[in-house]
């Protein structure tokens, strides 16, 4: 029995890991990926690629230049173009000798089965995989999926895999991250399932386009830039901090864009960002970087580190969680909420473009003062200068949100919570000084 080897090359991840599965599930197969024309003819170089799926619109060459590569090498690869444009546009493909077929995106699933349906009329030898087998599918698209259409497995070796998923669960944002954490992108349907997965993809391949859009883009620096002008608004700090403050979230960012897990971690805040913390972790952004500035700490990097350490420091605790569940899990020393410091910051330690000290700010955010804290029970005195002033960032954020939820928001009974506070560290008293000299507040 022939295996075909298929090239799939696209610059954009999300309609790579799509069209993975579609034709994985459909065809026996090897696959491998391009993310350019350079690297796609590269691969075509080595002679044993029997398959091309291949965007025309790529960095470097298109997907043009690869159709001339096949051309001018004589080369038996079967040509499939996959874009939104039509090859009628392009005069390269005039010349159809090596032309099998086009996918337009984004719905790209009748177009596979075409040209699946193709191959397997032309080519008696190529197989559908075994009903019972496994294809692997990307946690990013079950990200995407949400509520999963069918179980999902995990491989423990070739011959083993253990059920992860059952029908119907939800694959969130927390599971993308644990397995991230783990190393791992891939786990498995079984193929007699497939079709159901493909149907829920097809609604979600669309949805995946419009997400790509500049406009879309542009729409989370606008939520932001309204969030932090109402924040610093409805919490009484003078306006004028706002430049500033939007300026090194801008930094943020972009560096969330540049990054996919801090970009799905950035969009679960948004979404949540009338919960407790939501108001919080946005609250701490403003706080934090506003009194770094009047301390003349905050540099681009200075600025940046506590960005990220505000926004993300709280990543593993329950998106819904409240005020009044937080304070019982205080009181309770519940698992998740002493553990919550140390996953966060080992996430963060993993991702690429994160400010050294970054994680150390989010593992000592809960060392409070008098040898108490966790998860390492030091002495404020014992960590760095930045996570004391995002400790008692931390303290101040609480406070005002205790009292604004109170109806009891002042300037006066800020400053009166923070003094009891204070008492704990002379680090603190220090930051209390300052802030009462800073007038971060109208």
């Amino acid at each position: 029995m022939h295996n075909l080897k298929v090239l799939i090359a696209d610059d954009e991840e999300d309609l790579r890991d799509i069209m993975s599965f579609l034709v994985e599930s459909n065809l026996e197969c090897e696959l491998v990926f391009a993310v350019n024309g350079v690297e796609a003819i590269e691969y075509l170089s080595k002679g044993d690629i029997d398959l091309i799926i291949c965007d025309y619109n790529m960095p470097l060459k298109n997907g043009g230049d690869v159709y001339q590569y096949l051309l001018d090498a004589a080369h038996p690869c079967r040509y499939v173009m996959c874009s939104s444009d039509s090859p009628k546009q392009y005069e390269v493909f005039n010349d159809s000798s090596l032309f099998f077929g086009y996918i337009q995106k984004p719905l790209v699933l009748p177009g596979v089965k075409e040209i699946v349906a193709k191959l397997k009329s032309e080519e008696s030898l190529v197989k559908a995989p075994d009903a019972y087998d496994y294809t692997a599918i990307s946690t990013k698209l079950l990200l995407g999926l949400s509520i999963l259409p069918s179980e999902i497995f995990i491989k423990l070796s070739d011959s083993k895999v253990f059920k992860v998923f059952d029908k119907g669960a939800t694959f969130d944002e927390t599971d993308y991250i644990k397995y991230s954490m783990k190393g791992i992108d891939k786990l498995f349907a079984i193929n007699l399932s497939t079709t159901q997965i493909i149907e829920k993809m097809n609604q979600v391949i669309s949805e995946l386009k419009e997400n790509a859009l500049p406009e879309n883009r542009l729409e989370t620096e606008i939520q932001v830039h309204q969030l932090i002008s109402s924040t610093l608004k409805e919490y009484g700090f003078q306006e004028e901090l706002m430049p500033s403050i939007e300026a090194h979230f801008k930094e943020t960012l972009d560096l969330c864009k540049s990054n996919k897990t801090l970009s799905l971690l950035l969009d679960k805040l948004l979404k949540n960002k009338d919960s407790y913390l939501g108001q919080h972790s946005f609250l701490m952004s403003a706080v934090t970087v506003a009194l770094a500035a009047r301390l003349e700490w905050a540099s681009s990097v200075t600025a940046q580190k506590l960005v990220v350490s505000s926004l993300f420091h709280d990543i593993f605790l329950p998106g819904d969680i409240n005020n009044e569940v937080l304070e019982l899990m205080k009181k309770n020393n519940d698992e998740e909420f002493l553990t919550h410091p140390q996953k966060a910051a080992d996430l963060l330690d993993k991702l690429p473009g994160i400010q050294p000290d970054t994680s150390r700010i989010i593992l000592e955010h809960h060392e409070i003062g008098d040898g108490y804290g966790f998860p390492r029970e030091v002495d404020v005195s014992k960590t760095t200068p930045l996570s004391q002033l995002f400790i008692f960032s931390h303290y101040l954020v609480d406070i005002i949100l205790d009292l604004n939820r109170e109806g009891t928001l002042s300037k006066e009974a800020i400053f009166e919570q923070m003094e009891v506070i204070s008492h704990s560290s002379s680090k603190f008293k220090k930051l209390l000084a300052t802030l009462k000299e800073i007038d971060l507040f109208e």
